[in-house]
């Protein structure tokens, strides 16, 4: 009988990991790859990584981001830098292998090529099923293995219908020849409904990927991610023989998503805590995961469920974010070429939205400015979608 069980050994279950261990508790955390492994993702950390205690990833970034080359459907090119960093460029499989023997450091048991298919809750324990038919026994369950979660799908509610899917593919180039993109990130909108593609220059190699709303996309986006690999200028004439991975994406949907259930509860990708507008949640997921650490420890001191302080904190700090960039999402997906030219001609969006990015301004500050602006621009298609946005949502 241990006091914790976690789920998954990505961000989010890692560090829920290592604040329970260091802490003196009993903990176990199963994995059902073995590390290190591949990670379909961008590697792309907001600079908001700073605030979470105790970490130290100096080591791990590829290099600080400073802004990022924008573009719409390949072409109209705009540079947009800060003189200081917004973000950092890790490789996933190096960043999650650190966090998960960070865990071990602090007294953890860890368990790879362990698969959880199922959570059965009793009288004063969970006992926690795995494929083979392994068995672990718990007083709480953290429920932490991301989008292919069992568990979450069906305890938490995590709902594919509301995914996005992205593609991503990793290409090796020579360091000479990332040397002079390293810093910048290239984004481009309007290929892809209700998304967008992505380079993140790293050492040796270029992270390239496309992402987009599973519901509007599905079916086209592989071919959108093709002619994206095709036309950028950052791409042109590089052989491009590498594998490409897809994923989803469990965004967040609702304030009303089930996070708790009894002795257990979900956080990370498997509780849809995920940025609605750039599909950010590497933070996300390390944020939550020691909102969640701080519940379960009283939830262990105290003999009681509920994981009530872990339910205020989504309340309070992370939905309203996600709610305003949902927003904005709205907003940008649908008249990409509209928003796209606000940028083009007043770069301040793009300045004052990398100070989202560092949590310097919330989501719905920014947001509420976006649309004082809007609503000044002679462009009555969008202000009319924009009038009956605001009527419906408030």
């Amino acid at each position: 009988m241990h006091q914790v069980v976690v789920s998954g050994l990505g961000p989010a279950g890692a560090t829920l990991l290592y604040e329970l261990a260091s802490r003196g508790y009993d903990v176990v955390g199963l994995e059902r790859e073995r590390f290190p492994r591949y990670k379909s993702c961008g590697g792309c950390i907001s600079t908001k990584i700073d605030s979470i205690e105790g970490l130290d990833i100096e080591h791990l970034v590829e290099t600080p981001v400073y802004g990022a080359t924008f573009s719409y459907k390949q072409s109209r090119y705009v540079e947009i830098l800060s003189s200081e960093p917004v973000a950092y460029n890790v490789k996933r499989d190096l960043f999650d292998n650190y966090l998960v023997e960070r865990a071990k450091e602090a007294g953890a048991m860890v368990v790879e090529g362990c698969k959880v298919e199922d959570i059965v809750e009793e009288s004063d324990h969970i006992k926690v099923i795995c494929h083979g038919g392994r068995s672990f026994r718990a007083g709480f369950f953290a429920c932490a293995d991301g989008a292919g979660s069992l568990v979450a799908r069906k305890h938490f509610s995590l709902n594919p219908k509301e995914f996005g899917i992205s593609y991503t593919m990793e290409i090796p180039v020579d360091e000479t020849d990332t040397e002079k993109l390293l810093g910048n990130l290239f984004i481009d909108f309007g290929e892809v409904p209700s998304g967008y593609a992505w380079i993140f220059p790293k050492k040796g190699h270029l992270s390239v990927g496309m992402a987009g709303e599973s519901r509007r996309c599905r079916g086209r986006l592989r071919k959108d991610f093709e002619k994206f690999l095709k036309n950028h200028s950052a791409l042109a004439g590089r052989p491009l023989k590498e594998k490409v991975h897809g994923w989803m994406l469990p965004v967040y949907h609702s304030d009303d998503h089930p996070v708790v259930k009894g002795r257990a509860l979900a956080t990370g990708d498997a509780a849809h805590l995920v940025d609605p507008f750039l599909g950010e949640g590497i933070y996300y997921a390390m944020a939550s995961a020691q909102a969640a650490a701080r519940a379960i420890i009283e939830a262990i001191e105290k003999n009681a469920t509920g994981f009530g302080s872990y339910r205020e904190y989504l309340k309070n700090e992370l939905y309203p974010e996600f709610r305003a960039l949902a927003k904005l999402a709205g907003l940008v997906y649908t008249h990409p070429r509209l928003w796209y030219r606000m940028v083009e001609k007043e770069p301040e969006i793009m300045h004052r939205y990398y100070d989202v990015i560092r949590g310097r301004i919330r989501a719905e500050e920014f947001y509420r400015w976006v649309v004082s602006k809007v609503v000044r621009k002679p462009w009555k298609v969008i202000r009319r979608w924009l009038e009956d946005k605001l009527l419906r949502t408030g």
